[in-house]
């Protein structure tokens, strides 16, 4: 296992034996800028916390965006709080990918991350809805960790990937964005975490896919969808999920009742004993694509497609001819300013049958069966 910050095994071993009955020190962050500033640059009311934090209570205040450019281990019961609860302002804490010398053959020692020990308590919590934690840019090491004690292992703990883009390789990549008001612990109960939810328009069908890198004692999925930009939400279908699992799995939900205009769909994710948290907000624009002629049908030498000029809009589409393999064809780009009708010359394909997609630029698709003949 590879070690993942660059403080030394002994001083883990001290920090983690430490008691933890003194009286929790409170670190915050009150203007934007590196986690790392010292000085003028500092983003610390006084002073930027410890390495190795014990019982402490770190903060972000609303409206700060603080760039994770260190290490930092949390143990005995320690809290991490991004954003107050109902705050209208953007707060963030931003994972950066560990810059390393090509020139310096000394291998990376120091990341850019937070390793949150399992079994101290430790506590991570996203105030509102305006709080978020953004691991995109990472690298191998770099973003947050649940800290694992393996005593007869040599270091003598493992690090599980929550929130980065390229972690551990034996464990994968974990999600890459965590959004609130939710709160986190390392206690072997923390929510489900999303590596990715997906929604997308499929013939008049809505296929939403997620896939989690961690469920502990998780029950299931609800899956929600609002039609007046999240004034309302109901429950359109219910998933179970796994129980338990350090693994990436795989869920999918599709919606076959999908309405006209925009539709936005949500997750809620539930563990067994009530608890439950809300995935990031996907919206779905039924519609875009819903009005394509194919003529002449069956065709021999070409083929017009139409697609009405206000379903493309300003943002084009493309059409593409494909066989029944799915293989493609043909491809053609349509604007509204180029004209909506397009002709494809069709005399070079074999008689049979063949597809003509459409794709707008939200996803939305519509398919049309051609047939050419001889």
């Amino acid at each position: 296992m590879k070690q993942l910050y660059s403080l030394t095994t002994s001083a883990i071993i001290l920090a983690l034996s430490a008691t933890t009955a003194n009286a929790q020190v409170t670190y915050t962050a009150v203007r934007s800028g590196n986690w790392s500033g010292t000085g003028p640059n500092s983003v610390w009311a006084t002073v930027a916390p410890s390495p190795v934090c014990n019982n402490c209570q770190v903060v972000i205040n609303d409206g700060v965006t603080v760039h994770m450019d260190a290490s930092l281990l949390l143990n005995g019961p320690s809290v991490l709080q991004i954003g107050t609860a109902g705050s209208s302002q953007t707060t963030q804490l931003i994972f950066d990918q560990t810059v390393t010398d090509p020139n310096n053959p000394t291998p990376q020692t120091a990341h850019n991350n937070i390793n949150m020990y399992y079994g101290d308590g430790v506590k991570l919590i996203l105030g509102s809805a305006n709080a978020s934690i953004d691991a995109t840019n990472t690298g191998e090491q770099d973003g947050l960790f649940l800290a694992v004690s393996q005593p007869d292992a040599t270091p003598p703990y493992a690090y599980l990937p929550r929130l980065g883009t390229a972690a551990v390789p034996s464990y994968g990549a974990g999600a890459t964005m965590l959004t609130g008001a939710v709160e986190l612990n390392s206690n072997g109960t923390l929510p489900i975490i999303l590596f990715d939810f997906s929604a997308s328009l499929d013939n008049g069908s809505v296929n939403l896919d997620w896939t989690t890198v961690l469920e502990s004692n998780s029950d299931h999925f609800d899956v929600e969808r609002s039609n007046d930009a999240g004034a309302h939400w109901s429950t359109i279908g219910t998933v179970a999920a796994h129980g338990n699992s350090s693994q990436p799995l795989n869920y999918s939900f599709t919606d076959s009742k999908v309405v006209a205009g925009t539709a936005e769909y949500r997750l809620q994710l539930v563990d067994r004993d009530g608890k439950y948290a809300y995935s990031q907000v996907k919206a779905v624009r039924n519609g875009l694509i819903t009005s394509v002629s194919v003529y002449p049908n069956p065709a021999h030498d070409y083929v017009n497609v139409t697609v009405a000029s206000s379903a493309i809009g300003g943002q084009g589409a493309v059409i593409r001819l494909m066989n029944q393999s799915g293989q493609l064809l043909l491809e053609r780009s349509v604007t509204s300013g180029a004209g909506s009708t397009v002709a494809l010359s069709v005399s070079s394909y074999p008689q049979g049958n063949y597809l003509i997609v459409v794709v707008g630029a939200d996803g939305s698709k519509q398919v049309s069966k051609l047939l050419i003949s001889k």
